[in-house]
C-alpha cells in the first residue's frame, strides 16, 4: 500500500535452557519502533493545537517545527535552507496559494565510498486540510461527527505516515543502523493542495534527481487493520515484489503489491521523474478528509508493524548492490471518477447484503469514462462487468477488474442513484481515464 532482514543463526543445541539466539542489528532497531511511540507524536501532530495542519497557516509551521526538532534529537543531519547564519537548517521553503510553508529534511550519510553519493528518500505529508474559516484543499463532512468540531485534525491523512516516518528514522538512528546509500528522511507540507511540496522538492532537489535511487511514501496508514496494506507502485521497478516480500518477515504485517502508480500522493512526483517509487496504504474510510479523522480511531498496533516493515525495506533497497533500474508503468485505466468505501451503515440502508460492498462517487471528471457512461457524483457504483464488489476492499475489487478491460468494447456497471439501480455501460477508447 521489502526487506529480507538477515537470516535468524541457525538453532542450536543449548545446555539445560534453550535461549534466545541474539537479535540482528535491523531485529532490533525494527523493535525500537513501538505504539507507544507512535502514539506520543500522533497526540500531539493530530491535536486541536495544530489546528489540522494546513498549508501556509500556524498549524502546519508548528507540525514542521515539531519534526524538525525531532530528526534534530536523534542526530540527522539538516541538509535543507540556509538559515540567517548560513548553516543549512531542517526545513525547505515554498509558497502554497501565496502563503509560505515547508518540507522538512534530515539526512544520514551512507557508508559505501561509492555508493553513498546514491540517495533513498522516505517520506510522508505532514499537511492536511485545517479548520473552518481557512481555505480547504478539500474539506469534507461526515453527518455522523460531532457538529461542534471545527477542526479537521487528519490523525489518518496523513498523521499517520508522518509519525511513522519519524519512527521510521528513530529506529535507523537509535538502532546505530548504518547503509551503502544515503538516505533522505523527509515529510511534504502542500500535499493536499495537489502534491505541491513535492512537486517543489523534484523540481529543486537537494541532491540530483539522477542520484536518487528510489522513494518510499506513507500516506494514510492508520486504519483498517483486517486489510492488506497495499504497496503499490511496484511496476516502477521490477525488485519491489521480492523486496517487499522480504520486508515483511518476522513483522506479522499483512501486505499485497500492486502495479498501480496512484496519482493521488507523494510518491507520483517522483515517479513521474523516473524515480522507482513505492506508497503504503491502508485504504479509504468514512472520516476521510472529515472533521472526524481522530487518533483515537487509529489502530497503532498495525501501524508498528507497518513501521517495522518500513525500516526493513529501507534498508534492504539502501543496500542494494545494483540500483534499481526504472520500469515505465503500464498507464493504467481510469473511470475519471474520485470514491469512497461506503460505509456499512450506508451499504446496509441500500440493501447490499453483509457480504457486498459498494463504491461511493464523489465527484467525476469531466469527458473521462465515467463522464460519457452517465455516471454521476452521488451514485454508488454496486456492480462493473455483471461482477458484485466484496464488501472488503471494494476499490482494489475494481482497480484489479478495470485493468481487465479491452478498448471499444461495452463495459456494463450498475449503480444506485435515488435509491433505484441503474444500467450503464462504459467504454475506453484508446486512453486510459
Amino acid at each position: 500500500m521489502l526487506i529480507r532482514v538477515l537470516a535468524l543463526a541457525s538453532l542450536v543445541a543449548l545446555p539445560l535452557f534453550a535461549q534466545d539466539a541474539p537479535a540482528a542489528p535491523l531485529d532490533r532497531a525494527a523493535r525500537l519502533i513501538t505504539v507507544e511511540g507512535l502514539k506520543k507524536h500522533l497526540g500531539v501532530l493530530a491535536s486541536d493545537e495544530y489546528e489540522g495542519r494546513c498549508a501556509g497557516f500556524p498549524g502546519n509551521d508548528m507540525a514542521a517545527e515539531y519534526i524538525a526538532k525531532h530528526f534534530q534529537k536523534i542526530g540527522l543531519t539538516p541538509v535543507g535552507d540556509k538559515g540567517e547564519d548560513g548553516k543549512a537548517t531542517y526545513f525547505q521553503a515554498f509558497k502554497v496559494r501565496g502563503r509560505a510553508t515547508r518540507n522538512c529534511v534530515g539526512f544520514v550519510e551512507g557508508t559505501d565510498p561509492a555508493l553513498k553519493e546514491e540517495i533513498v528518500v522516505i517520506g510522508a505529508h505532514h499537511d492536511h486540510v485545517g479548520k473552518e474559516g481557512q481555505p480547504s484543499a478539500g474539506r469534507m463532512k461526515n453527518k455522523n461527527a460531532d457538529p461542534d468540531d471545527k477542526i479537521w485534525n487528519g490523525a489518518d491523512d496523513n498523521g499517520s505516515g508522518t509519525v511513522t516516518v519519524l519512527e521510521i528514522a528513530r529506529g535507523f538512528m537509535e538502532g546505530k543502523l548504518r547503509a551503502k546509500r544515503s538516505i533522505l528522511f523527509m515529510t511534504f507540507s502542500g500535499e493536499e493542495w495537489g502534491l505541491l511540496g513535492s512537486a517543489h522538492y523534484v523540481e529543486n532537489p537537494i541532491y540530483p534527481l539522477a542520484r536518487t535511487a528510489a522513494m518510499i511514501n506513507l500516506d494514510m496508514v492508520g486504519r483498517n487493520p483486517t486489510k492488506p496494506m497495499d504497496v503499490g507502485g511496484v511496476s516502477t521497478a521490477k525488485e519491489w515484489v521480492e523486496l517487499a516480500a522480504k520486508a515483511a518477515e518476522g513483522t506479522g504485517l499483512a501486505h499485497k503489491t500492486s502495479g498501480f502508480v496512484m496519482p493521488g500522493s507523494d510518491h507520483y512526483s517522483f515517479a513521474r521523474k523516473k524515480v522507482p517509487a513505492v506508497h503504503f496504504f491502508t485504504g479509504f474510510h468514512e472520516d476521510y478528509h472529515c472533521q472526524s479523522d481522530h487518533a483515537e480511531r487509529i489502530d497503532f498496533a498495525n501501524m508498528e508493524k507497518i513501521g517495522r516493515f518500513g525500516l526493513r525495506l529501507l534498508v534492504l533497497v539502501a543496500d542494494l548492490d545494483r540500483r534499481m533500474e526504472f520500469s515505465t508503468p503500464k498507464p493504467p485505466r481510469r473511470l475519471g471518477i474520485e470514491t469512497e468505501e461506503l460505509a456499512r451503515e450506508r451499504a446496509t440502508e441500500l440493501g447490499l447484503p453483509a457480504e457486498e460492498g459498494g463504491i461511493a462517487i464523489t465527484d467525476v471528471r469531466e469527458d473521462s469514462v465515467a463522464f460519457n457512461a452517465g455516471m454521476r457524483e452521488g451514485d454508488v457504483l454496486v456492480e462493473f462487468q455483471g461482477k458484485k464488489f466484496p464488501a472488503k476492499d471494494p476499490v482494489g475489487a475494481l482497480r484489479a477488474q478495470i485493468e481487465t478491460v479491452k478498448d471499444d468494447v461495452d463495459v456494463p456497471l450498475v449503480v444506485i442513484r435515488d435509491g433505484k439501480r441503474v444500467s450503464l455501460a462504459a467504454r475506453w477508447a484508446g486512453k486510459s481515464f
